[in-house]
């Protein structure tokens, strides 16, 4: 039997009809242009429910279950074994989790689903390893994750678009599942602790903290890697972070201020008690992540699923990636590269400054990150 294939937006998508027969799924189809917002599905209208295979046009593989009652038979442009080469084993739809993607998935819709506001978000900090740790509590089958950043309450624009706006932007989840975003901003931005606190005054927030010394300077690389990127002049990091006249830390410096956590918190404690909170260290999800993904799993109230099989160390990236039954994934290239060289000198002038600060934020949190 001949099948029909047809280019789709989810909001295109026909109701589930109400029969109970068995599906047949039929035809895959590739394309190699779409869009992000598009995919190419099989609509199969006898199944339980409407009944999709999705061929993922970012990264070229199967990622999705078969939705039906009974396990249907696949036709496709490859042999059973090409198929089994390129994508790995189709797992049945009852021993499918969205645990198994690695991509941002948060065009794709199961029965019982929808989008729901974050029940929490990880705030911060900004180059503290917020990326690793959104993929990594990504691996747990009770979490589902916003894979972009949103900026809903540190830009005025997308805050004045209101909560329905910020609703669409997360993924779509099941109900005893947590949605979580992630937005590094939100921690130093004044108007955002009163703004969260508006939505939700129980809501779970993770701060992810590296030492301010480092980060000031990873602050530094990102910013100064777009912009020869772009083949635009930047100044070094020393010429920024030092007062060439006085010789002293420039501390209108955002990369600077970003690193004075005590008084970032200060403003969510206002508003927010600390027993809300989950600090990490990211020196400490570096070093054994399934230890501090256990420590989120209890804060979050959720069972311990991450194991260290979850993980694989990479030499040559010098950290640990994702690993599932079928793939492995490590961050981005822009991730974990190396800092521009900065003096011993300038180091330790910026360590002596932050010194004191640090302190203020250990007593704020009953915790010694250790930091130089």
């Amino acid at each position: 039997m001949k099948s029909k294939t047809k280019e789709v937006s989810y909001q295109q998508l026909p109701a589930a009809p109400d029969s109970k027969r068995p599906c047949n799924t039929r035809l895959i189809q590739s394309f190699s242009k779409c869009t992000p917002l598009k995919v190419i599905a099989v609509v199969v209208l006898t199944a339980l429910s409407t009944c999709l295979i999705i061929y993922s046009c970012l990264d070229k593989r199967l990622i999705e279950r078969l939705c039906c009652t009974h396990n249907p038979v696949v036709q496709t442009a490859d042999e059973p074994e090409t198929m089994t080469s390129k994508y790995g084993n189709i797992p049945d739809s009852d021993d499918f989790r969205p645990r198994h993607r690695y991509r941002d998935n948060d065009n794709i819709r199961y029965k019982h689903t929808k989008r729901r506001l974050p029940q929490c978000i990880i705030i911060g900090v900004r180059k503290g390893g917020t990326r690793a740790l959104l993929n990594f509590v990504n691996l747990h089958p009770a979490i589902q994750i916003a894979n972009k950043e949103t900026h809903f309450f540190d830009d005025d624009d997308n805050y004045s678009m209101g909560y329905e706006w910020y609703r669409r932007k997360m993924p779509y989840s099941f109900p005893q599942q947590i949605t979580i975003e992630k937005t590094p901003a939100y921690f130093v931005e004044e108007s955002v602790p009163e703004r969260v606190h508006k939505m939700n005054s129980s809501i779970k927030l993770i701060l992810i903290m590296r030492d301010p010394t480092e980060r000031a300077i990873s602050d530094y690389t990102q910013i100064h890697m777009t912009k020869l990127s772009k083949g635009k002049q930047h100044e070094s990091f020393e010429e920024l972070a030092i007062n060439e006249d006085t010789g002293e830390v420039r501390t209108t410096y955002r990369a600077i201020r970003r690193s004075i956590y005590h008084r970032h918190l200060e403003r969510w404690l206002q508003y927010f008690p600390l027993s809300q909170f989950l600090i990490l260290s990211s020196e400490a999800l570096v070093r054994d992540p399934v230890s501090q993904l256990k420590i989120v799993e209890n804060f979050l109230g959720i069972e311990h699923k991450i194991t260290p099989a979850n993980f694989y160390y990479n030499r040559t990236k010098g950290y640990f990636c994702l690993r599932n039954e079928t793939h492995e994934k490590c961050l981005a290239e822009s991730k974990g590269r190396p800092h521009p060289n900065v003096s011993p000198e300038v180091v330790k002038k910026l360590q002596d400054y932050f010194r004191p600060h640090n302190y203020k934020f250990y007593r704020m949190v009953d915790k010694d990150f250790g930091w130089p």
